[in-house]
């Protein structure tokens, strides 16, 4: 029993079994998941699983490859409106065999920081500085992040 208990899971876990109660819908406000792969339709399923309690919506979803990986990139929102406005849209990307997409959910940087919250938002960047080297964000865009918390961090050294 325990064999078979096992076996089922393991199956599932491959997405060999359909997962009971696992309907989750993707939505996809612009189109863009037209043809999509079943890495993209995976990839919005986890995502859509992750955030299930703010019902997110997609865009701009695309594809490219680096290597024998494909790469998935594209916004979510959690915000609860049909279709959200632009700046409610945050940059995620995943590689293919990688366990989990990466969200980057933008946070303002403070004027002043606790030393306590400095790791935070060390480790914070480094979600940016991912969707960035997979091609998923613009090209400067952890630099521009680093260089504003270094700016706080510096104001921070000097008082």
């Amino acid at each position: 029993m325990k064999r078979a208990l096992i076996l089922c899971l393991s199956l599932q876990s491959l997405s060999l079994l359909p997962a009971v109660g696992a309907a989750q819908a993707q939505t996809v406000v612009d189109g863009s998941d037209k043809n999509a792969s079943p890495f993209v339709k995976s990839t919005l399923h986890m995502l859509s699983k992750r955030f299930a309690e703010d019902q997110p919506k997609f865009r701009k979803i695309s594809t490219h490859t680096s290597g024998d990986k494909q790469i998935v990139c594209g916004e979510i929102s959690l915000h609860g409106s049909k279709v959200p406005e632009a700046e409610n849209f945050l940059p995620f990307g995943a590689t293919q065999g990688e366990e989990n997409p990466l969200v980057f959910e933008a946070h303002t940087i403070p004027a002043a920081l606790d030393f306590r919250e400095v790791n935070t938002w060390i480790n914070h960047g480094a979600d940016l500085e991912d969707l960035e080297e997979m091609g998923c964000v613009p090209e400067g865009s952890y630099r521009q992040y680093s260089d504003r918390l270094n700016a706080v961090l510096q104001h921070r050294k000097t008082n």
